[in-house]
C-alpha cells in the first residue's frame, strides 16, 4: 500500500486531467447507453405508426448521442493519455536527478542491464496503473451511479438486480482474481526484466561471448527467458480471458433479469411498453463501464512490481551531501585521515589517509590494484564523500562546495574514457559545448590529434562508434586528453591514464600529458613506472594506507614497497 500511496501521490500535478478524464469517460459511457436506448425507443415507437413528426426527437437524438460517443470516447483517452505522459515525463526527471547522486556502489550492485530495463521499461509499464488501474474504477462508480439514478427515475424494482450485477462484475469477481492476477502481473513483470537484462548482456558483450566460445549458451539463457516471458504472458492472457467472460456473464444475466422484471411491469400496467427495450438495452451500454474492471488486477500486479523497482532508485541515499555552493579562492588539496568503504559493514579502502598537494604540484599516487587509488580519484571528484576524516580544497572543506563546483575545478583522465558515438569534434566539446573552433583546434593540436585526424577524409566530424570502437586505445585516450584541455581545469586526475596501451604510445601519451600539465595541479594514479621521475611527489599506498613517500630516486634507495613494484615491473620488460 505504500507503494500504491507513492504512486497516487506522483499524480498530483496531473489530477485534473485525471479526473476530466474520468468525467469524459462517463459521459462516453452514458452517451453509448442513452444511443442503444433512445434507438430502441425509437424502434418500439415506429411499429406503432405515429405522426413522422414523433419520431424527429428520439431520431435526433440518436445522431446526438452517437456523435457524443465518439467524441468522448476521444476526449477521454487525450486526456487520460496526456495526464499519463505528463506524469511519466516527470517521473523520468526525477529519476535521472536521483541517478546523477546515486552511490556508485549502488550501480556496480543493480548492473547496467538492470539499470536500464528500469528506466526504460518499468516506467513504461507504470502507464497502465493510471490507465487501466485508477480510471477506470472512477468511470465505473460514476456510471453505476448515473445508471442507478436514471432507472430509480422510471422503474424503482430494476435498481436492485443493477446493483447486484454491478457489485458483482465490479467488485466480487476482481476481488475473487485479485490474488492470481496481482501475483501473475508480478511474475510477468520479473520475467519481462530478466528477458531485457539477457538481451542487453548479450548485445553489449557479444564481443567477450564470441572470444570467450559462450554465444551459444548465452543464447540460450536468452531464449530461456524469452519462453519464461511468454508462459508468464499466457497465463496472464488466460487468467484475464476467463475473468472477461465470467464478468460478461454476469453482466448479461443481469440484464436479463432487467429484462424479465421491466417485462412484468409492462404486465401489470406499470411501465408503457414502448420503455421495455429502452430500459434493458440502457442497462446492457452502461456494463461498458464494468468490463475492464476485472483486469485490472493484473495491471495492478505489473504496475506495482514496476514501481518498486523504479521507486527504489528514488529512495537512494545521495553519495554526497548538500553544499552552500562556494566558489574555491585556489586549489590545493590536502587529505586529513580520511577513511572510506563501500558498504558499513565492509573493508576499509581507505585507512587513515593523510596527503598535502600544494597547488601546481606533481603528485603520483601508486599502488597495486585494490590499494585504494581510483577510490581517492572519486573523493576527490566527489562522486561520494569520505565516511571520516576531512578534504580540503583552497582552505575549506571540500563539502562545502557543490559537486558541479568541484568537477568544474578538476579535469579526470581515466584509464576507460567514455566516448559516445558521435564525431570527435562532439566528444571533445563535451568538456565546454560553447566552446569556439580555434579553441577545439588548440585542444587537438596541444593533444597530440592533428596528425591522427589529418589521415581521415572527414576530420574532426568522423565518428568514432559506441564508446569509440573505431579509435584505437592511444587514440580514444589522446582524444579525452584533448577534451580536458579544452576546459582547461586547475586541477587533473590522471587515473591510469595509459593502461593498455603498448610501451611507445605509452611513453607518447605520457609525454604529451606532462609537458600539457604544466602550472597545474596534477595527480597521477597509477601502478606503472612511466612518467613517475617527473613528479614532485610520490605516494605509495597499501591496501588503503600510506606505505611510503618521497621522489623517485629517493623511494627506489629505500628498497622498500615502491622498489619491489619497480624491480617487478623491469623484470616483466626484460622477459
Amino acid at each position: 500500500m505504500r507503494c500504491f500511496r507513492r504512486l497516487l501521490g506522483l499524480a498530483g500535478p496531473a489530477w485534473r486531467l485525471l479526473a476530466a478524464a474520468a468525467m469524459v469517460g462517463f459521459l462516453a459511457v452514458a452517451a453509448g447507453a442513452g444511443m442503444l436506448a433512445i434507438a430502441a425507443y425509437l424502434i418500439a415507437t415506429a411499429a406503432l405508426s405515429p405522426p413522422l413528426s414523433a419520431l424527429s426527437v428520439p431520431i435526433a437524438g440518436v445522431r446526438l448521442f452517437t456523435l457524443l460517443r465518439a467524441g468522448a470516447r476521444y476526449l477521454e483517452r487525450y486526456l487520460a493519455h496526456d495526464a499519463t505522459l505528463r506524469l511519466l515525463s516527470g517521473l523520468r526527471v526525477r529519476l535521472y536527478a536521483s541517478l546523477e547522486q546515486m552511490p556508485s556502489v549502488r550501480f556496480a550492485a543493480i548492473g547496467d542491464a538492470d539499470l536500464f530495463t528500469r528506466i526504460v521499461a518499468d516506467v513504461d509499464r507504470l502507464q497502465y496503473f493510471y490507465l487501466r488501474v485508477v480510471l477506470p474504477p472512477l468511470i465505473a462508480i460514476l456510471a453505476a451511479t448515473g445508471l442507478t439514478v436514471f432507472l430509480g427515475l422510471y422503474a424503482g424494482r430494476l435498481v436492485f438486480p443493477v446493483v447486484i450485477g454491478f457489485l458483482l462484475a465490479g467488485v466480487a469477481l476482481p476481488l475473487t482474481f485479485n490474488r492470481r492476477q496481482a501475483g501473475m502481473g508480478r511474475k510477468m513483470a520479473a520475467a519481462g526484466a530478466e528477458f531485457n537484462t539477457a538481451i542487453i548482456d548479450s548485445l553489449s558483450g557479444w564481443r567477450e561471448l564470441a572470444a570467450a566460445g559462450n554465444t551459444a549458451r548465452q543464447i540460450e539463457r536468452a531464449i530461456q527467458a524469452g519462453d519464461n516471458l511468454a508462459q508468464a504472458q499466457r497465463r496472464t492472457a488466460d487468467l484475464t480471458g476467463l475473468a472477461d467472460a465470467a464478468s460478461g456473464l454476469v453482466m448479461n444475466i443481469t440484464t436479463l433479469t432487467v429484462f424479465l422484471a421491466a417485462a412484468e411491469m409492462v404486465r401489470g400496467g406499470q411501465l408503457a411498453g414502448v420503455y421495455l427495450g429502452a430500459l434493458t438495452l440502457a442497462v446492457q451500454g452502461a456494463t461498458e463501464a464494468v468490463q475492464p474492471l476485472t483486469a485490472a488486477f493484473r495491471y495492478w500486479g505489473e504496475s506495482l512490481a514496476a514501481a518498486e523497482r523504479v521507486l527504489s532508485l528514488l529512495t537512494s541515499t545521495p553519495a554526497v551531501a548538500k553544499a552552500n555552493g562556494e566558489t574555491p579562492a585556489a586549489y590545493d588539496l590536502e587529505l586529513r585521515d580520511v577513511r572510506f568503504r563501500y558498504r558499513p559493514d565492509g573493508p576499509w579502502v581507505l585507512d587513515g589517509v593523510s596527503l598535502s598537494l600544494p597547488a601546481g604540484s606533481r603528485v603520483a599516487v601508486v599502488g597495486a590494484s585494490g590499494a585504494g587509488k581510483s577510490t581517492l580519484a572519486g573523493l576527490l571528484l566527489r562522486f561520494y564523500d569520505q565516511e571520516e576524516g576531512s578534504i580540503f580544497l583552497g582552505g575549506r572543506k571540500i563539502g562545502a562546495y557543490t559537486a558541479e563546483t568541484v568537477r568544474a575545478a578538476i579535469g579526470l583522465i581515466e584509464q576507460h574514457n567514455h566516448l559516445f558515438n558521435a564525431s570527435i569534434a562532439d566528444n571533445i566539446r563535451l568538456a565546454k559545448p560553447s566552446a569556439a573552433e580555434d579553441e577545439v583546434a588548440a585542444a587537438v593540436r596541444d593533444a597530440g590529434l592533428e596528425e591522427i585526424i589529418g589521415k581521415w577524409p572527414q576530420g574532426l566530424s568522423t565518428f568514432v562508434g559506441e564508446n569509440g570502437h573505431c579509435l584505437s586505445g592511444g587514440e580514444r585516450q589522446r582524444v579525452a586528453i584533448a577534451r580536458v584541455l579544452l576546459k582547461q581545469p586547475a586541477i587533473v586526475v590522471l587515473d591510469e591514464p595509459t593502461e593498455g596501451l603498448d610501451p611507445e604510445s605509452e611513453q607518447a601519451v605520457m609525454a604529451t600529458l606532462l609537458t600539457n600539465m604544466a602550472g597545474r595541479t596534477t595527480i597521477l594514479i597509477t601502478h606503472r613506472m612511466a612518467g613517475l621521475a617527473a613528479m614532485d611527489d610520490i605516494v605509495v599506498l597499501d591496501q588503503g594506507r600510506v606505505a611510503e613517500r618521497g621522489k623517485f630516486n629517493e623511494l627506489l634507495a629505500r628498497r622498500g614497497l615502491f622498489f619491489e613494484m619497480w624491480r617487478l615491473e623491469q623484470d616483466v620488460f626484460r622477459s
